[in-house]
């Protein structure tokens, strides 16, 4: 006889009625790894929610025919984030298969929830994220360029938009590369560094015109690959490609040079990571030092490997053991790294988190981390673009907004900030930077790039 085999709790696996006595045990009975909630379980901050969480989706059935007992009572706790109990109701629904939970959030952060049902059911537990509103721009503005893969943009309003440069969406665009690959581009207060076209360029943003103050061609140092990550300052531009850590500088007599560059992949593997299959990041750890972060085998850490400026300006390799770094590598900003412990997989949940680092003494430190039930997942994301803030979506992925995570005052565990805007989450449909989130259409005649300006921390 066919077996109908159910999606479950985990506190049904022992449900009475149906393995008692001497009748037929459950058959094949496995515990589903997808999230308890047949609503997001992510929800504003402030305002009353309320959400199904599934109790079973079908009934369960034995062999001998038996219909599995269901609940008939609910009980919930709500936990908020310091640990202080919320007043909550819980109901029961669709014949005891289906319970809803309903409280209104006052604190940012992961809620812990308890349900209890009787006769049977058990208990179960989950997390409920109260995310703060969005407290960026409240209105975005629209470029009149194909959605941007890199954003940067000036101390005096210029954008950069994968090689392009305008400073407001009526003027003329101007273009700062003639291939049909856009040039890299990097910005630092008013000093933009673009690598395209076989020579590194250095500008000066004056408010009124991007001024031309140095240029090298490659062809007389080492040339650039694939560029993997960099980092800007005024007069220092610290490229990474597959192979090579590059130092560009402006020196004080207004030349732009490049010491020799440092091989950083010493022949092992790595494994790409990010949405654009990145092998490496940069982490600006001192003024005269930066951090290659990688993940050098299929294992769920990175390494951090530091590299400093040597006497001839040079970067060479400090220690010979690199740092272990918990978690693949997911975002970075100015002096932090973000990683992820797990993989968005239904059936492998267990033990995810998404982890902030500092920097401390020249190496990584974490800060703070989020624990990710199954109920919110991190966006797959480009990451050779920039700087790059981790998404976050809900489980299931109905019509609610990507989050990104927040630093919360005197606590270590992250918050998050509701995005403005319902965005694709299509790949490449939507970017987060320290400074913006933007997404668009991407085709080249009509193509738009919308950009809200996120809040400063």
């Amino acid at each position: 006889m066919k077996t109908t085999l159910p999606l479950a709790l985990a506190a049904l696996l022992a449900l009475p009625g149906c393995a008692q006595n001497d009748e037929p045990a459950l058959c094949n009975l496995s515990l589903p790894g997808e999230a308890p909630g047949i609503d997001p379980l992510l929800v504003p901050v402030g305002a009353p929610a309320a959400m199904r969480v599934d109790i079973a989706t079908r009934t369960l059935q034995c062999e001998s025919g038996k219909t599995a007992q269901a609940p008939d009572t609910a009980t919930a706790e709500v936990f908020d984030p310091e640990n202080h109990v919320i007043p909550s109701e819980v109901s029961l629904q669709a014949s005891g298969t289906v319970a809803t939970l309903s409280f209104t959030p006052t604190v940012v952060g992961r809620h812990h929830v308890i349900l209890a049902f009787t006769p049977v059911g058990g208990i179960r537990q989950l997390g409920v994220y109260a995310a703060s509103h969005w407290a960026g721009a409240p209105s975005p503005v629209t470029l009149p360029l194909p959605r941007c893969g890199q954003l940067e943009r000036t101390a005096h309003g210029l954008w950069l938009c994968d090689g392009v440069a305008l400073r407001s969406p009526s003027d003329r665009p101007l273009r700062l590369g003639t291939g049909a690959t856009p040039p890299d581009v990097a910005v630092s207060g008013n000093v933009v560094w673009v690598v395209g076209d076989g020579r590194v360029r250095r500008y000066v943003d004056t408010g009124s015109e991007l001024e031309l103050t140095g240029s090298l061609l490659l062809s007389t140092t080492t040339g650039v690959k694939v560029i993997q990550s960099r980092l800007a300052s005024e007069n220092e531009l610290v490229v990474l490609d597959a192979e090579l850590l590059h130092r560009f500088v402006f020196t004080d007599t207004g030349v732009l040079e490049s010491p020799t560059p440092a091989f950083w992949a010493t022949g092992q593997p790595r494994i790409p990571f990010g949405l654009d299959s990145a092998v490496g990041l940069l982490v600006r750890a001192a003024e005269d030092q930066v951090l290659v972060v990688s993940q050098p085998g299929p294992i769920d850490n990175s390494t951090a490997c530091a590299f400093k400026v040597g006497a001839d300006g040079a970067f060479l390799p400090e220690g010979l053991l690199c740092a272990l770094v918990r978690g693949r590598p997911v975002g970075m900003e100015d002096g932090i790294l973000w990683t992820q412990v797990g993989v968005n997989i239904p059936t492998l949940n267990a033990g995810r988190m998404l982890h902030r680092w500092g920097i401390s003494e020249g190496r990584l430190e974490e800060r703070n981390a989020l624990i990710l039930d199954a109920s919110i997942a991190v966006a797959d994301a480009p990451l050779r673009g920039g700087f790059t803030v981790p998404a976050l979506y809900a489980v299931p992925r109905k019509a609610t907004a990507l989050t990104r995570p927040r630093v919360l005052p005197d606590r270590s565990a992250l918050g998050l900030e509701l995005m403005p805007t319902n965005m694709p989450l299509a790949e490449g449909a939507r970017a987060t930077s320290p400074r913006f989130h933007w997404g668009g259409d991407s085709r080249p005649t009509v193509g738009f790039t919308t950009v809200y300006e996120q809040a400063l921390p």
